[in-house]
C-alpha cells in the first residue's frame, strides 16, 4: 500500500529509530527471552526482526515473513551483514499461503492487519502458530484521527483524512486494533493488556520528523489517487513551514495499542 521504493525504505528506516524503543519495551513486557522461537509477520526490510534476533541469541530463531519480494531481499542482506544467521526472512502472502505450524514462542506484528482486506486468513492460522501459551505482541493502530499539527495545521488534518480514505478504499482499516482484540479471544487468545501509546513531538524531534516525512512520501501515492492535489501539498508545506517558527507547536501521530495476548492451551 505505500510502496517498497527506496525513499520507502528510507523512512521506515527513520521510522524503526523513532519506535525501537516502545517495540522493545512491548517485549519486555511479553517476557521475550534469549532462546525463543519467534514469528515477525509482515516484517517489511527486516528492521525488527535483526533487534528480535538480537534478542534471542543464537540458540534462538527468528522468522520474518514478508509480502515485498524487494523487501525480503533487502533484509536478507541486511541479516548477513550482522551476522545473525539464525534469522530467516521469507516471502510469504499473510492472506494467501498458511503460516508455519511450528510452535512459536512469541508472534509480533506491527501495521500488517490495518492493511489486509481479510483478517480471517490470518486470524485463523495465528494459534496453530504458536504453542500452547505462546505470546502475541500486536501494535496497530485504534485511533488514526489523532494523526494533526497543532495549532495550526488544516491542510495537514485533510491530508490525514485522504490517507485513512486510501487505506480503506484499498480495503483496509486504519482503525483495526478497535476490532482485533475481541476477534482474537473468540479465536482462543486471552488478552492480557491492552496499551495506548501516544507519539508526540515539537518541531526538531524524532516524532516530528517521522510525520514530516510521512506527509513527503505518501502524498505522491495520494495525489495518484485522486485524494490529494499539488495544491494541497503545497498548503501542507506551508504549514510544516511555519510551525517550524512556532516555538509552542507540536505534532501528534496516530495513536497505536498496544494488545498482549496468550494462546491457550487446548
Amino acid at each position: 500500500m505505500l510502496g517498497t521504493h527506496g525513499e520507502e525504505l528510507e523512512r521506515l528506516r527513520f521510522q524503526h529509530e523513532l519506535w525501537r524503543p516502545l517495540a522493545e519495551a512491548a517485549w519486555d513486557r511479553a517476557g521475550l527471552t534469549a532462546g525463543e522461537r519467534v514469528l515477525d509477520l509482515g516484517a517489511g526490510p527486516g528492521f525488527a526482526a535483526l533487534d528480535l534476533a538480537r534478542r534471542v541469541g543464537p540458540t534462538g530463531q527468528v522468522l520474518a515473513l514478508e509480502h515485498s519480494p524487494a523487501y525480503v531481499v533487502a533484509g536478507q542482506r541486511l541479516a548477513v551483514e550482522a551476522g545473525l544467521t539464525h534469522l530467516e526472512l521469507r516471502q510469504h502472502d499473510l492472506l494467501r499461503d498458511p503460516l508455519p505450524r511450528e510452535g512459536f514462542d512469541l508472534a509480533w506484528m506491527r501495521w500488517v492487519a490495518m492493511f489486509l482486506a481479510d483478517l480471517e486468513p490470518l486470524l485463523t492460522q495465528l494459534p496453530l502458530a504458536l504453542r500452547p501459551g505462546g505470546r502475541l505482541v500486536l501494535h496497530e493502530y485504534v485511533q488514526w484521527d489523532s494523526f494533526g499539527l497543532h495549532p495550526h495545521g488544516a491542510a495537514i488534518h485533510r491530508f490525514g483524512q485522504a490517507v485513512q480514505r486510501s487505506f480503506r478504499q484499498a480495503g483496509g482499516d486504519p482503525d483495526v486494533n478497535r476490532r482485533l482484540p475481541s476477534l482474537l479471544a473468540a479465536r482462543g487468545f486471552h488478552i492480557d493488556a491492552l496499551e495506548p501509546l501516544p507519539v508526540l513531538g515539537r518541531e526538531g524531534s524524532l516524532a516530528a520528523q517521522w510525520m514530516q516525512r510521512f506527509v513527503m512520501v505518501y502524498a505522491h501515492q495520494l495525489q495518484a489517487q485522486g485524494l490529494w492535489s499539488a495544491a494541497d501539498q503545497a498548503e501542507a508545506l506551508a504549514e510544516i513551514e511555519a510551525a517550524a517558527e512556532d516555538p509552542g507547536s507540536f505534532w501528534m501521530g496516530p495513536t497505536v495499542l498496544e494488545l498482549r495476548a496468550t494462546r491457550w492451551a487446548p
